[in-house]
């Protein structure tokens, strides 16, 4: 300690004091390090309106200007000169929760402001406080000048107090106003798509989520409205933002209704693959006039659509989850994902499997194992208590039997309409769980285990021998025993085919793994290609090279159009797809592939007549995927000599068989010899050679595969006669045609 002490006496007397500095150039080496991609720039800042306990923040996205807006709590001058100003201020890390709706804050390093200054050039910001909404402050940053002030202490922002003269988002008094020109980088919808990545979870689930019943703010009150001059900007943020509530697996929708002395309730349930099931049930005594519910059902495990982290979805519908209830537009506090109102966890917990609801012919053996818990669950219940007390007859008013709201306001009255209303509910959610209970069990009888082939026929060759030796003259029995020979020769050849195919199986593997490393492996280097082309067009900018930017903007185009023909990889890369074996809607197919494969098969004209009530054998998306895609490659390739390219997609029956067929304008087939071109490395392409590169094509396995995947599922394919107008028909047929 005295040694301390004499080193601190020897600085004050021999050394002389200088102050840190930090060069003004790290404003934007930490924009560069800290931010890095434009999509989490424009987020921090939209996580800043939410964090201001904002309930709306807008964002406008044109060429060459970004606008957000909010309606938050806005900044004094104090705060501005304090908090804005202070790169990598703590006053978040100080206080984790927002200080009027106490929200969980989203940023706590203190550079959001940095954001702004990698995304433009120049901000100007108008902030209004809520303690003073009769004044503003206006502040200005060429963040050029800034960086070129050499050191950071004495770059410099601009800024005034002054009468407000304009209102904010919903049309309030306070908020804050940020307003960022000459960008730096070229807004592609992909960057929009990570944008909503970035921003899902924090907006609420539905618009008027905030709206309380006892008339109070509501924490989970935040909505992002995002327009844009931008081509398919808004809908692709759109869509991004709600893909979380459209990656349900089921949908249950409940109407309940008075009439005359019963209340009759009506329930739907729709799977994703368009299966429907629907039910009628009456509940007495009738104490509601009317109610209307939806409900939708998530899988909650294993890899989700869009981007979404499951972990990061079950803490959604952690949050968000639940059924709850609206009372003419405005929420019930009370009901939600911590209140189980419906009894769900408690039969969870009590390992109940059957209802307690359900008629007797609707029960399904254990169907509550496939019960929904509250946090894969998203649903309103949409009454009126206004309309019920107007409704009500004189018995419901002199006993209380009503739906009513508490005095609090934050609850029904528990009486005997509100256990109606919630055996209704309750009921369609029963209901949905024998449907999935009974899916699954179709499931599980798909490919029963049968004995083999040849284990039979050694049998019966058994038996016609003991046979044979007993009757040695028996015309019958000897005619038996030659067919017997002439089966068991033919089971051989099949087996040889079928392992011939097999054969096949070992490369087709090891090819479709390294394709999809290669989708993995490619999408990180798109997001690298992506970074070096704003790069080279801020450079272009920057030297006012108009060549460079044009030629930036032609690639991020081309690779638009690249980076479409990976969907074709989508059904392999989804679990669900690969795995969930369930009975699709054929027409729904046929859609998402040709989806899937437009951009390579460019000026083929596509038509479709399938009726929406077949459903292909039960099997993965994946393998129809697989199928289809071969086909409609085929189809397409075809018609490649063609000036008008068409390709069309039927659907029927015939007596008991079920058929889909693909027809095509093209270069036609002789049907019959077209079973050799199921056979491995078989091809009869006609079109000319030069025509023939332009096609997609590979070494003659495609029909082989289709085959392949056709007979696991116990359907057929063939090549038949076309229509009139049509030169070539593929046919997937099953069931029987007799």
């Amino acid at each position: 300690m005295e040694a301390d002490t004499e080193i601190r006496d020897d600085i004050s007397l021999d050394y002389t004091a200088v102050k840190f500095q930090a060069d003004s150039a790290l404003l934007r080496e930490l924009g560069e390090r800290l931010v890095g991609q434009p999509h989490i720039a424009l987020a921090e800042l939209i996580k800043n309106a939410y964090d201001a306990d904002a309930t709306l923040c807008t964002v406008s996205i044109a060429e060459d200007e970004i606008a957000v807006a909010d309606n938050g709590h806005g900044m004094t001058e104090a705060e501005f000169l304090d908090y804005w100003m202070t790169i990598g201020t703590r006053n978040k890390q100080e206080r984790d929760t927002s200080r009027g709706l106490r929200r969980r804050v989203t940023g706590s390093k203190g550079v959001g402001r940095l954001s702004a200054q990698f995304l433009a050039h120049r901000l100007e910001m108008v902030t209004t406080p809520e303690s003073n909404d009769n004044r503003q402050l206006r502040a200005i940053v060429d963040w050029d000048a800034a960086i070129d002030a050499g050191t950071l202490t004495e770059a410099e922002a601009h800024y005034r107090i002054e009468p407000r003269d304009s209102r904010y988002p919903k049309q309030e008094h306070h908020g804050t106003r940020v307003i960022m020109t000459e960008l730096k980088q070229r807004w592609s919808t992909e960057d929009i798509r990570y944008l909503g990545r970035q921003l899902w979870m924090i907006q609420s689930p539905i618009p008027r989520y905030g709206s309380l019943a006892t008339r109070t703010a509501d924490p989970d009150d935040f909505r992002i409205d995002l327009t844009s001059t931008l081509a398919n900007v808004e809908d692709t943020f759109n869509q991004q933002m709600t893909a979380m509530l459209r990656n349900y697996m089921a949908e249950i929708s409940g109407e309940l209704r008075r009439e005359g002395e019963r209340t009759r309730v009506h329930v739907k349930v729709m799977f994703r693959n368009g299966e429907r099931h629907s039910e009628m049930f009456h509940i007495n005594p009738p104490l509601i006039a009317s109610a209307k519910w939806k409900i939708r059902i998530f899988n909650l495990s294993g890899k989700q659509t869009s981007g979404i982290g499951v972990a990061i979805a079950r803490e959604y519908f952690a949050k968000f989850g639940g059924v709850m209830v609206y009372d003419a537009g405005f929420r019930l506090p009370y009901y939600g994902v911590e209140q189980d109102w419906l009894g769900i966890e408690f039969d969870h917990s009590h390992r109940k499997h059957q209802s307690a609801l359900l008629p007797r012919r609707l029960h399904v053996r254990r169907a509550l194992n496939d019960l929904p818990t509250q946090g894969r669950l998203f649903g309103i219940v949409s009454i009126d208590t206004g309309q019920e007390a107007r409704d009500a007859d004189e018995s419901q008013r002199e006993s209380g039997e009503v739906l009513k709201i508490q005095v609090t306001r934050d609850r029904l009255v528990s009486n005997g309409s509100y256990r109606c209303l919630r055996d209704a509910v309750r009921w369609s959610l029963d209901y949905y769980a024998t449907r999935q209970r009974l899916r699954e069990q179709r499931k599980a009888d798909i490919a029963p285990q049968k004995e083999l082939a040849t284990k039979k026929l050694d049998k019966v060759r058994s038996l016609l021998v003991e046979a044979r030796e007993s009757h040695p003259q028996d015309d019958t029995i000897v005619a038996l025993h030659e067919e017997l020979d002439g089966l068991s020769s033919a089971i051989g050849s099949e087996r040889d085919a079928d392992e011939r195919v097999r054969m096949l199986l070992g490369p087709l593997a090891s090819a479709g793994m390294a394709a999809l490393a290669l989708e993995h492996e490619s999408r990180k280097e798109m997001r690298r290609v992506r970074q070096m082309l704003r790069m080279l067009s801020r450079v272009g900018k920057e030297m006012k090279e108009r060549r460079i930017v044009e030629i930036a903007n032609q690639i991020g185009v081309w690779i638009d159009r690249l980076e479409e023909t990976r969907r074709l990889f989508g059904p392999l890369l989804d679990t669900d797809d690969r795995d969930e074996v369930e009975s699709l809607a054929a027409a729904a197919v046929l859609r998402q592939v040709i989806t899937n494969v437009q951009p390579l098969v460019s000026g083929v004209s596509f038509s479709s007549s399938i009726p929406t009530d077949i459903y292909l054998p039960a099997a993965t998306f994946a393998e129809w995927n697989s199928l289809f895609q071969n086909v409609i490659f085929n189809a397409a390739n075809a018609t490649l000599d063609l000036a008008a390219r068409r390709v069309h997609s039927s659907g029927g029956r015939t007596g008991r068989m079920t058929w889909i067929r693909v027809e095509d304008n093209g270069s036609g087939i002789d049907c019959a010899h077209s079973d050799e071109l199921f056979e491995p490395f078989a091809r009869r392409v006609t079109i000319s050679e030069e025509r023939q590169a332009l096609g997609l094509g590979g070494m003659g396995l495609g029909l082989t595969i289709v085959r392949m995947i056709a007979s696991q599922r116990r359907a057929r394919v063939a090549f038949v006669k076309p229509s009139p107008e049509w030169a070539t028909a593929f046919q997937l047929s099953w069931g029987s045609s007799k």
